[in-house]
């Protein structure tokens, strides 16, 4: 089409979408802005500048766009969905749950926008409201696996095991192969002291990435649940093999090697685990950047796996 009418702004905004769809961003940026020197108010040239943008991660650029399509456009519910989203990347959340309302005026059974609303106040750590956001959303789409699983990973936050049990065998019903479903149900299994269930899930997904970190390490937690500490320090070590500074496998694997009654094992794996903790505190307060740590020494003087060694000498000066 472009052979016979190199201006038509249509398909230049269709080459524009197929070359971002090929990752050639800068080139499919180079294709709108022939369309909006022609013609700055271009909602789809404008949009998709926007979206383009959006995928570069460059987020006040992206922004600037969406306010401009907005400008010609303000109750397109796409544009202020994907507004919202550039809103959450720059950490603006409040902002972006405003947005999002303002879509959900214009079409309030928009299971995207109710999803990502969700997301928003899970991210927070306010489940209760998200999953408010996320029933509605699974409601509105029967059998949606994106709000089952939303849904789920909420329950699961907040310990309703039983729920988020539910939510993700509905899930997996819909899709077998959903990795977030199938991961999630493992991990409830072991929450629920169903650790052969979950192992089964687990494996389920070692078929296809027989290398996924966070899937050892959990399936090493269901052998350990099971019992077969031998099994599941295997686990740890094919991820320590990957990432020998992998603080959740050192610490699981110290867990199994506690209940082998190999103390000289677990004090060098605590040893180790809290050298590597407070190296990473000290790296992000250099930084002065804001993280969430983990609190090993904390858990492990909570963790019943540890009990027998409590009094123990070594094993004290490990935790020390």
């Amino acid at each position: 089409m472009l052979k016979s009418n190199p201006n038509n702004s249509d398909a230049i905004i269709n080459k524009a979408l197929c070359l971002a769809e090929l990752g050639k961003y800068e080139e499919s940026l180079a294709q709108l802005e022939i369309v909006l020197k022609k013609n700055p108010d271009d909602f789809d040239a404008l949009y998709n500048k926007a979206t383009t943008l959006y995928d570069m991660d460059r987020y006040e650029e992206a922004l600037d766009a969406f306010d401009c399509a907005l400008k010609l456009d303000s109750n397109n519910a796409n544009a202020l969905c994907n507004k919202a989203n550039v809103l959450v990347a720059l950490g603006r959340h409040n902002d972006a749950i405003s947005t999002y309302n303002r879509a959900l005026q214009i079409d309030p059974s928009d299971v995207e926008v109710l999803n990502n609303i969700g997301i928003v106040y899970a991210g927070q750590k306010q489940h209760k409201k998200a999953i408010g956001y996320f029933e509605l959303a699974s409601n509105r789409k029967k059998d949606d696996v994106d709000s089952l699983c939303n849904l789920g990973n909420s329950f699961l936050e907040i310990e309703k095991y039983r729920l988020a049990y539910k939510c993700f065998r509905q899930a997996i019903k819909q899709d077998p192969n959903d990795f977030d479903a199938v991961f999630r149900l493992g991990i409830t299994c072991n929450n629920l002291k169903l650790p052969y269930q979950a192992l089964d899930y687990f494996n389920k997904i070692l078929q296809r990435d027989r290398n996924n970190v966070d899937v050892l390490i959990n399936k090493g937690y269901s052998l350990h649940l099971m019992g077969k500490y031998g099994g599941a320090i295997l686990c740890y070590n094919k991820v320590l093999e990957q990432d020998p500074d992998e603080m959740n496998a050192i610490y699981y694997k110290a867990k199994s090697a506690a209940r082998q009654k190999d103390v000289e094992q677990t004090c060098n794996l605590i040893s180790k685990l809290l050298t590597l903790e407070s190296e990473h505190k000290h790296e992000h307060d250099h930084e002065h950047e804001k993280h969430e740590h983990e609190h090993f020494l904390e858990k492990i003087q909570k963790d019943s796996d540890f009990n027998n060694l409590k009094t123990n000498a070594n094993f004290i000066a490990s935790c020390s």
